[in-house]
């Protein structure tokens, strides 16, 4: 049993946690976190990256929370500083609390998901993004499943080396994508779009890990064609937002 505080009370969040939490479920949970903290880098942004997760100083870009959480990690005591930020939202990785009474909505509930670094299948007709002006590209086919105000992926993204953009070529551009990110241990599958498209881009990033498990989370629809096609459902997860919040933080994942 965890019990946490309320922020300014002596209320206490009690939550039973499954005795047993799935390794792979807490590696993408990390792997999350990585993410977080390379989509405040290329904007120059502040942050806190450490064992309890990611929690943002400067505020998000689109489709991210202030806080994603690890599994064990003291969840009201790291959002207490935060809570009365403008568009306050919390990923808790582990999926096992109850944040209503910190007048916060559940948004999304999702699985974590793990695939084995052997993943094969045609991916003829796809590209690695390396240019501003393809990137500028991707992002217009990205932003039809994903829209938001603003631009996502600045051109700092392709100098990454643990970041890679694939693309699925199509006469005006892409009509499907993905992007990897490379941690220690894996490598994160997220912002895929496009029609039948999660095998080749399951291949493209098990080729980019260079024989490292592939991990992501997904949930609705999504979550059903990722389990048909050979991934793994790890753990739970929850995406909590202020009620008046009503876009899904977006991207592992």
């Amino acid at each position: 049993m965890i019990r946490t505080a309320k922020p300014g009370s002596g209320f206490f969040l009690s939550v039973t946690i499954k005795a047993i939490t799935n390794p792979r479920a807490v590696m993408a949970a990390q792997n999350n976190a990585d993410w977080y903290a390379m989509m405040w880098d290329i904007r120059g942004l502040r942050y806190l990256r450490d064992a309890h997760g990611f929690r943002a100083i400067d505020p998000p870009p689109p489709y991210h929370s202030w806080v994603t959480a690890i599994q064990g990690a003291p969840i009201a005591q790291l959002i207490a500083p935060l809570l009365d930020r403008p568009g306050f939202g919390v990923k808790d990785a582990s999926g096992q609390f109850d944040l209503s009474d910190l007048a916060l909505r559940r948004l999304i509930s999702a699985s974590w998901l793990w695939h084995p670094p052997d993943a094969g299948a045609e991916t003829h007709g796809w590209e690695q993004i390396t240019t501003p002006a393809a990137l500028a590209r991707w992002e217009v086919a990205w932003r039809d499943s994903s829209p938001a105000d603003q631009r996502q992926f600045p051109d700092a993204i392709l100098a990454r080396e643990d970041v890679s953009l694939w693309g699925r070529k199509a006469p005006q551009g892409y009509d499907a994508g993905v992007i990897a990110n490379l941690s220690e241990d894996c490598v994160g599958l997220s912002n895929l779009f496009g029609t039948k498209a999660r095998p080749a881009a399951t291949a493209l990033c098990a080729g980019f890990g260079g024989g490292l498990p592939l991990v992501g989370y997904e949930w609705c629809d999504d979550l059903t064609t990722a389990l048909a096609s050979g991934w793994k459902s790890t753990g739970d997860l929850a995406v909590w937002v202020k009620p008046d919040e009503s876009c899904a933080p977006h991207g592992t994942g």
